[in-house]
């Protein structure tokens, strides 16, 4: 079967690259913005008793059971018509949004609780309807928007929070890739000898990732899914890639040193360690899928993000990288200074001697 793909893929080499390029392109453009189609943490049970008490009582009351939104409104003297007229303010503009429920301050309950120690600020309260979390996420993205420029009220509450995570999570997310990507170009370069080849490994990493996101982004319209498991996509995605990349690319060469570079090299490459990238990237998928028996969000949400992006991972590796090293022909080792090549000639011959060598001899001769 792998015999077979290597075939259609170096026949059909430039078509597949171009059909690659133009998913990426449709991937990226749509998959960029799952972040904001994500929920928040997600750690509840919905078949817990809490939640399904929680649950009765949003339905009979048209309102969720905690506030999700505080706003600590900063007056001067809370006990003023200054300081009252302005927190009445706040409070028109909390249950003018779409899907708030009810608004309560102290001027409403007259509970010291709610009033600073030193009576120059006090806490406006605001429920939610029973919404999802997507859709109070937006409604509170929407309120933190609103009062941006109102420097005597700060929001606070679980949904402020939730949509604070949400956005860190994404700036997170490309500060830790501008990062990862430099020293991943660094490593590569340091075992593959060559600029050329350096480069696959972070490109497909990328692409994995891409390639992920839209997949998420997919499924993110039939079902809720945490914001967290795009932890697990930057992570994995770079991860399998590159070692899916370094088991490709380090064969190929060594079936280039003996056979050139040609199909045959392709066919053996992907008979091998083709093999060995489709047998881990269902491992990899089934172990991760099993986390989707958990009813709590954030847990099936990182099974199905981990599930996905080890098969996107593995089609990336057996069907793109080696449409790539097809093309690319012997320019797969080009631009490299001449000690590295000559290492890079050293590491593709088949050899009987060195650490490793004798390593796999001691582990052979005994395998009890």
């Amino acid at each position: 079967m792998f015999e077979t793909l290597a075939s259609f893929i170096y026949r059909n080499r430039r078509r597949v690259l171009l059909l690659a390029t133009t998913a990426i392109v449709v991937a990226g453009g749509f998959g960029l913005g799952v972040a904001k189609r994500m929920s928040p943490y997600g750690a509840t049970d919905p078949s817990s008793q809490s939640v399904q008490a929680s649950n009765r009582y949003e339905a009979a009351t048209g309102r969720q059971i905690d506030p999700a939104v505080v706003a600590v409104v900063t007056t001067g003297d809370v006990q003023s018509a200054a300081a009252q007229k302005r927190v009445r303010a706040v409070e028109s503009q909390l249950r003018a949004a779409p899907d708030v429920a009810a608004v309560s301050s102290y001027y409403d309950t007259h509970d010291q609780a709610s009033v600073a120690r030193d009576g120059r600020a006090s806490y406006v309260v605001a429920f939610f309807k029973p919404r999802s979390d997507a859709q109070i996420e937006d409604d509170a993205n929407r309120l933190q928007r609103q009062f941006a420029n109102q420097d005597d009220v700060r929001l606070g509450g679980s949904a402020i929070a939730g949509a604070q995570a949400d956005t860190q999570v994404g700036q997170d997310l490309a500060r830790a890739e501008m990062l990862a990507f430099p020293f991943i170009f660094l490593l590569s370069l340091l075992f593959f000898r060559s600029l050329v080849a350096s480069l696959l490994p972070p490109l497909l990493g990328g692409l994995a990732i891409l390639g992920t996101f839209f997949a998420l982004r997919i499924v993110s319209n039939f079902t809720d899914l945490s914001v967290f498991a795009l932890n697990s996509v930057t992570g994995l995605g770079l991860g399998l890639a590159i070692d899916y990349s370094l088991f490709m690319v380090s064969r190929y060469r060594e079936e280039t040193a003996a056979t050139g570079f040609g199909v045959e090299a392709l066919r053996r490459t992907l008979a091998t360690a083709g093999r060995t990238i489709a047998f881990s990237s269902v491992t990899v998928a089934g172990a991760l899928a099993s986390l989707a028996v958990f009813p709590q969000s954030f847990l099936y949400s990182m099974g199905v993000a981990g599930a996905v992006v080890s098969i996107v991972a593995a089609a990336l590796a057996l069907g793109v990288l080696p449409a790539m090293l097809a093309v690319l022909g012997p320019r797969v080792n080009a631009i490299a200074p001449g000690w590295l090549q000559r290492a890079a000639h050293r590491d593709a011959r088949a050899t009987e001697s060195g650490f490793w060598y004798r390593l796999s001899r001691f582990v052979i001769a005994r395998p009890r």
